[in-house]
């Protein structure tokens, strides 16, 4: 699809099998030219914990950090930062929410829309009207 870089955003639910985190990101490392590695349903886990495993992966597969991969805990954040470090010709993609319309924290189910917050980095960054970024609790921890 491209000759430029190809760069990723995903996350790993919790209450999904555990191993599936290290092996999506190890993929992510081998096929992707940089990964950026959010919050995906965290739920009642601790998602330093969850983007720990899934950094061993992304390192397993020679990934570097803050050089092929980042940790972004908000996923907001996460995809602008992706925006902002895509050049033309780069595609950005994030993975993992699809068609789902909230992503869980505790036992919270916040609004979420991934093609929302795609058309609110995209807009924020070409400086024009759209879409507010969801909001998410990890915005607090910033």
């Amino acid at each position: 699809m491209t000759d430029k870089q190809v760069i990723v955003i995903f996350g790993s639910a919790r209450l999904r099998d555990r191993e599936k985190r290290r092996m999506m990101a190890e993929v992510a490392a081998e096929l992707a030219d940089v990964s950026i590695l959010t919050a995906e349903d965290p739920r009642s886990e601790s998602l330093d914990g969850i983007l720990e495993e899934m950094a061993v992966g992304a390192r397993a597969q020679g990934g570097i950090e803050e050089k092929t991969f980042w940790r972004v805990p908000d996923r907001g954040e996460a995809i602008r930062f992706g925006v902002r470090l895509a050049q033309p010709g780069d595609i950005v993609m994030a993975f993992g929410k699809g068609h789902e319309q909230s992503m869980c924290f505790g036992t919270t189910e916040f609004p979420w829309d991934d093609r929302t917050a795609m058309r609110a980095a995209l807009s924020e960054f070409m400086g024009v009207t759209g879409p507010k970024m969801p909001y998410l609790p990890t915005q607090e921890e910033k």
